[in-house]
């Protein structure tokens, strides 16, 4: 499975390099760190966010059978954008967990379904991230 990750030039380096935390970031659905299935919306959200225009964006390539291994929650869109609206109200979005390996949803905060997101939390899901099975790369 293929996923992109958004974020400056100089932290695609580092994150490339086999350091993904799982511990230091958080979005609408909580603490974790967040790939999504579509390059265009990683490239334009590290562009929003950095203002670097080239070499931000980590490719994680990860064998589905490596996927198959961890405990997923998956969330359908009705779902995804209840618990965003309640991880919101309750202003969580750093600290919230699900507590499982990797939760597998549609992008819920824009007016329309854009693709989905993976956001992996656990110490299971970081170490497949930054170990030698998952391809890493800086595009």
């Amino acid at each position: 499975m293929d996923t992109y990750h958004g974020t400056s030039s100089s932290n695609a380096t580092v994150l490339a390099s086999g350091s993904v935390d799982v511990t230091l970031g958080g979005g609408e659905l909580g603490r974790g760190f967040y790939t999504g299935e579509q390059l265009y919306l990683a490239k334009a959200w590290a562009f929003h966010h950095s203002g670097d225009k080239q070499r931000n964006v980590v490719r994680f390539s990860t064998p589905d059978t490596e996927i198959e291994t961890l405990w997923l929650k998956l969330l359908d869109y009705r779902a995804a954008s209840l618990r965003r609206s309640n991880i919101k109200q309750r202003n969580v979005t750093r600290t919230f967990l699900f507590h499982r390996d990797m939760i597998w949803a549609p992008i819920v905060g824009s007016d329309r379904v854009s693709g989905d997101q993976y956001k992996c939390e656990s110490s299971t899901a970081q170490t497949l991230l930054n170990e030698s099975n998952t391809l890493r790369d800086v595009i």
